[in-house]
Parts: structure tokens; C-alpha cells; sequence
């Protein structure tokens, strides 16, 4: 049977309320008055049940998680398929920001998707404030309950944003779009925003820690307000970590908030339904030999032989374009199963990963992108397809911990947490206080005699992969050194720092065109190529919510070049 996506248009209305441009008098007959669609109880709270699966999709189904993991040197792969070839290949192009891209729909997935998911959040919340009770006899909680789930959807929505884009709306229960347009505020204020709700979210969601959380709202089953306040702690701990943009803006994080955060935290993994519950990430990127497969800059750091050295060369454009399949030497189990044989044929697969003694991806795209080792890390998942979709584990927090006594200068602990997923998973020698702390310029290192950065950064990026599709990505941002220069392990010189505003957006905005990346634009802060226009406001947009339904897979042929 063949699989794909397709839109189904529920009948939930969601928007954002006839917003309009200042100067503009836009109207949308088309869309249905608010208050009849969200008249009866059920509605309101089939709207705000909604609103995960639409922020799931937004981030797991979008094009954005496919590039966004190449860019990320996570996993490598070289088809067209939602613009990874053009953004990840060397040298780096600056992002296409055009409306008539080939591939802008993934480019936008993760802006519209997540601006939907606050929409439908505020709407909700409005009707319950506006005075409509979603309680019965039987249920004495689901005011609470929907109150709660909205604003914690409002929250990690605008955290994405955050994550992804340079600047945002920041639109909150109590924004009245008749007072007038809200500005763009950029990535750290929407942060700050975003944080400022999800501590709300903890502090609500604790003080109703036995109110239960439907199945069908996350997809976990016996969840609990007390169990979304933990889930809430480790995004805020990723999300405060994840939102630096460089190696200064990381080193200037709340570390001790961070930790904090991330001590109180738990794993999080909606299970997959085959239908509208799945992931990209998790199925594509786990389990098909013809997809994508581990880039070399992601395992190669663990390789005894001197390839992967051999491979790196000077990262001159020659050196670049002569690069090819290599077999690794590692003694990570997560890599290798047994032993650390040099042949393709001795190479027994390992936890997350295996060798599969041929590289696949087409040579006349680039050499560089092909791989001999395919991540099948989430082929739990992908083989039934009703199993839990990792997006946050637990060894995420056991690291941002490690990070931050690394910053602390606490070598001892930071060794203890590395060594929880280096010998715990990788059954490697254990990390120790007199392998030197480093510098938060290593490079990423499994070796024996490396400092416990390059440990750290190593473990980060190997339990990071295949889990958010950001988290590689972002990682890697805030190792990013001075502008041109990849050393840290941090993104590639060219690669943007973060995305627009979509091209579409900014033609209904009436705001000049901009973009970020690109070889040539190394000097320019995010690599962007034009300024924003001051003074812009927001925009009307109403529309409906469309959930993606897959009916058939992709196979080779659906591969574009």
C-alpha cells in the first residue's frame, strides 16, 4: 500500500479574527461569525482539544522539520523533497523567501500551522470567558481543564515561533485586534513571552495536578494536569536553551533556570495513529534506506580510524565536492553493535543505527551528502506505526543539566550526567573530572582523550537526533562561533540562523522582502540579504483548521531532484 498526505477540512473554525493591515479595510465574508460557531459547549471544546494535534502537525508534518534536520547536519540527504537539497547544500544558499518557490509551502507549513494553533487556543479561551461553561455533573473540571491546555498550546506555539523564525506576533487571550494592530516583536521578546505563559501553565497546572487530560487531547493515555506541568518544565528548559542564536547568546543563558527546569522535567511521546497522529521525523527519517541517512558531521566524531578526519580535510569548496562514503571505527554501541571493525561486512548494527554497505543517495548531487550508515533510531515507531513518537527523551534534560554545570566550571557532575548516556547507551569509557572541562569552542568528540565539552556536545547531538526535528539544529546554532567560521561543531558558514517571515506573508503585509543564509552573506547578522521595514502591521486571515491525513507512503519514486 502507498502513503501520502492529504488535507481534510474539519468544520472547526479558526483564524485570526479579521485582523487587517492599518491602513486596509479587509473583510471576509467567507468565513463563519464566531460566536454561532462556537455557541454550544462542544464545539468550544472540540476547538480547544484541537489545538495540539494542529501545533503536532505544524511542527512534525511540516516541511520545515525535513530541511531544518539537514541543515542541522543530522541527517543528510540530497532529494528535492521539500527544498533539502537547495538549503542543504555546500556552499550554503540563502534561504528562497519567494511566494512562487517550488517548495514555499515548506517553508510557511510552520508559520501558518503554528499561528493556527493560537488561534484556535484564543478563540476558545474567549468563548470561555464570554461566559459558556464546558462543566457537567459528571464533569466538574473541563473549564479547568480546557483553560489550562489552551494557554499551554498559546505557549510552546509561540515558542516555536521563537525557535524558528527572526520575529513574530506575540498574541495573548487578552490582545483585542479593533484596539489596532499588534507589532512584530523579535525572537527574544516571543521567548520571553512564550516562557512567561508556559510558567503560568506550571503554576495552573499544579494547583489542579488530578485533573485528567483525555486521551484523545495528546494522544498519552492516564495524563494528568501534575504530568503536563512536568512535560512543561523540560520545554522550557529546551526552549530557554534553544532559542540562542549563536555561541554568545548560548553562553548567556539562564543555565541555572535551565536545569532547574530540566530537574523537574519528563519525557514526553504522543503515540502515533497512522492516520493524524504521525511524524515525518519518526517514520521517514527512521526506517527507509532510500530517504535520508546520518550525516557524517553528526557520527563521524566518534571515529577512531582517521577518515572522518580525512573526510573533514581544510572544508575548502575542493575539499567539500571530494567528499565521499567513509567506513567509521567507533566504539559507540549506539553506532556499531559489536566491536569496531573497519569492513562494511563485520559491521553489526548498532542501538539507534547501522552500516548498510552502500551509500544510495544519487553521486551527481554531491558526493559529500552520501552515507553508509542509516538511523533507524525510531524503527520501533515506524514498523507499526502505534508507538510512542519521541519528541522529548529523557537523556534532552540529563544533557541541558550537563551543559549547565559545564558553564558552572562543575567537572565532576557534568561527567556524571554525560556518562548517563555515554556508557548508560553508548557503552563507552566513562567520562571523567580529569579529561579537562575544554571549551565551549570544542569540536564534538566521543574520543577517549577528549575534554568533557567535546563529550558533551557529542552526547547532545547523538540523543538530540531523530526526536524534534529542531533540536540537532538549534543545538549546533548556539555553538555557533563568529560569523564564516565552523568550528564548535556549529552550523555551516551560510547556513541562516533563523527564517522569515514567509514571502506570502510579507506581500499580504505589505513589508519588503528579506531573507537570511547564503555563502555570500556571511557578514551580515543572520546572513539576512534585507532590513525589515519598520512600523508593519498585522494582518486579517481567517481561515480553517485542515488536518493531514496520510494515504499513502512515499516511495523512490516520489523522490524529487
Amino acid at each position: 500500500m502507498k502513503k501520502m498526505k492529504n488535507k481534510i477540512t474539519t468544520t472547526l473554525l479558526i483564524g485570526l479574527t479579521l485582523f487587517s493591515c492599518a491602513d486596509l479595510d479587509v473583510s471576509n465574508s467567507n468565513a463563519p461569525d464566531q460566536e454561532r460557531a462556537l455557541a454550544k459547549p462542544a464545539d468550544v471544546e472540540s476547538l480547544i482539544r484541537s489545538t495540539f494535534l494542529t501545533f503536532w502537525q505544524g511542527t512534525h508534518l511540516s516541511g520545515n522539520s525535513w530541511f531544518i534536520a539537514t541543515q542541522g547536519d543530522a541527517n543528510s540527504c540530497s532529494w528535492g523533497n521539500w527544498g533539502m537539497r537547495e538549503l542543504s547544500s555546500e556552499p550554503r544558499i540563502a534561504h528562497n523567501n519567494s511566494p512562487a518557490w517550488g517548495y514555499a509551502g515548506a517553508a510557511d507549513d510552520l508559520w501558518y500551522g503554528l499561528y493556527a494553533a493560537i488561534s484556535s487556543a484564543k478563540d476558545g479561551l474567549s468563548a470561555l470567558n464570554s461566559g459558556i461553561t464546558l462543566n457537567t455533573e459528571s464533569d466538574s473540571n473541563a473549564d479547568t481543564r480546557a483553560n489550562i491546555f489552551a494557554k499551554w498550546v498559546m505557549g510552546i506555539s509561540h515558542a516555536m515561533i521563537a525557535l524558528h523564525h527572526d520575529q513574530g506576533f506575540i498574541i495573548t487571550e487578552e490582545t483585542d485586534f479593533a484596539q489596532g494592530t499588534p507589532e512584530l516583536s523579535d525572537y527574544n521578546a516571543v521567548m520571553a513571552a512564550a516562557i512567561t505563559m508556559l510558567e503560568g501553565v506550571i503554576s495552573e497546572a499544579n494547583a489542579n495536578s488530578s485533573v485528567s487530560i483525555p486521551e484523545d487531547w495528546l494522544h498519552i493515555s492516564s495524563f494528568t494536569m501534575a504530568d503536563l506541568a512536568m512535560v512543561t518544565h523540560s520545554l522550557i528548559a529546551r526552549y530557554k536553551a534553544g532559542v540562542a542564536r549563536n555561541a554568545t547568546e548560548r553562553a548567556a543563558v539562564d543555565w541555572a533556570g535551565v536545569s532547574s527546569n530540566a530537574a523537574k522535567g519528563t519525557s514526553f511521546a504522543p503515540v502515533g495513529d497512522t492516520q493524524y497522529w504521525w511524524s515525518y521525523t519518526h517514520y521517514y527519517g527512521g526506517a527507509h534506506s532510500y530517504w535520508t541517512r546520518a550525516d557524517y558531521r553528526f557520527i563521524g566524531p566518534s571515529d577512531q580510524s582517521g577518515r572522518f578526519q580525512t573526510w573533514l580535510g581544510d572544508n575548502s569548496a575542493a575539499t567539500v565536492q571530494g567528499r565521499s562514503e567513509i567506513f567509521i571505527v567507533t566504539d559507540d554501541k549506539r553506532i556499531v553493535g559489536g566491536g569496531a571493525a573497519e569492513d562494511s561486512l563485520d559491521q553489526t548494527p548498532g542501538k539507534y543505527m547501522f552500516n548498510t554497505g552502500y551509500a544510495f543517495l544519487v553521486p551527481s548531487r554531491g558526493t559529500y551528502h552520501r552515507s553508509y550508515y542509516l538511523i533507524n533510531k525510531t524503527a520501533e515507531y515506524a514498523a507499526i506505526e502505534v508507538a510512542p513518537m519521541k519528541d522529548l527523551v529523557q537523556q534532552e534534560l540529563d544533557l541541558l543539566i550537563a551543559e549547565g554545570y559545564l558553564r558552572a566550571g562543575d567537572a565532576a557532575s557534568a561527567a556524571t550526567q554525560i556518562n548517563l548516556s555515554r556508557v548508560g547507551i553508548g557503552e563507552m569509557t566513562a567520562s571523567a573530572a580529569s579529561d579537562g572541562l575544554g571549551s565551549d569552542t570544542d569540536a564534538p568528540s566521543a574520543l577517549d582523550g577528549a575534554s568533557l565539552w567535546a563529550k558533551y556536545k557529542y552526547e547532545k547531538l547523538m540523543e538530540g537526533n531523530q526526536t524534534n526535528p529542531w533540536l540537532n539544529y538549534t543545538d549546533r546554532r548556539g555553538w555557533t562561533g563568529p560569523i564564516g567560521n565552523d568550528y564548535g561543531g556549529g552550523l555551516l558558514p551560510g547556513t541562516p540562523v533563523h527564517y522569515p517571515l514567509p514571502g506570502k506573508e510579507l506581500e499580504v503585509l505589505l513589508m519588503d522582502p528579506y531573507t537570511f543564509g547564503g555563502q555570500d552573506n556571511l557578514s551580515d547578522p543572520g546572513t539576512a540579504s534585507h532590513k525589515m521595514k519598520e512600523g508593519s502591521g498585522f494582518r486579517n486571515r481567517g481561515f480553517f483548521i485542515e488536518f493531514k491525513e496520510r494515504d499513502r507512503l512515499i516511495n523512490k519514486t516520489d523522490l524529487k531532484s
